[in-house]
């Protein structure tokens, strides 16, 4: 007995002699189907923080829906303004976002929300524009992340995704 992925459907298939194919949403979803699509929200999540601290703007508007809302301190809508406003980050920003206690409801076989924890580590300045290891003294904030997560031509991306700070160290948001 063996599942495929195919598309918006799943394909039963067992002795080679009965094929099933049936709309993911139109059933009750497995364990197995529920666990993937929380494993490829949660690698969107750990793809935006990777692709946002190494200045990978253009891969990183692509784990957006085309209609995305993304508002972390500027509310950015739709796939090409947030492409637009990644673009707008000074090269003097170094970021590092630690991700932790992800967490991922699956509300169908389309849509899904989730959490994920933030511990930013940033710096602003001339020192940031070489390899050259930077000192500091703690998390320039904590916070987390609201995520909707939707389903589009057949791939999970980010449909919304909204920061909430918790404690924030004004000295590394000002402005050099």
């Amino acid at each position: 007995y063996s599942i495929f992925r195919c598309g918006y459907f799943w394909i039963t298939h067992e002795r080679l002699s009965i094929w099933i194919a049936q709309p993911l949403f139109q059933r009750a979803m497995t364990d197995v189907e529920k666990f993937e699509i929380e494993k490829l929200c949660e690698k969107l999540s750990i793809s935006y923080a990777h692709l946002l601290d190494f200045g990978q703007y253009d891969e990183l508007a692509e784990l957006f829906t085309i209609d995305a809302v993304l508002n972390a301190g500027v509310l950015l809508e739709g796939r090409e303004n947030i492409r637009l406003g990644l673009h707008k980050r000074s090269a003097k920003l170094r970021s590092r976002h630690v991700l932790t206690n992800i967490q991922t409801e699956i509300l169908d076989g389309k849509t899904a929300k989730g959490v994920s924890y933030l511990s930013l580590y940033r710096h602003i300045g001339d020192e940031s524009l070489t390899s050259e290891v930077i000192e500091f003294d703690g998390p320039a904030a904590v916070g987390h992340y609201s995520d909707e997560f939707r389903l589009e031509d057949g791939i999970w991306k980010i449909h919304q995704r909204v920061l909430t700070m918790s404690f924030r160290n004004p000295k590394y948001f000002a402005r050099r």
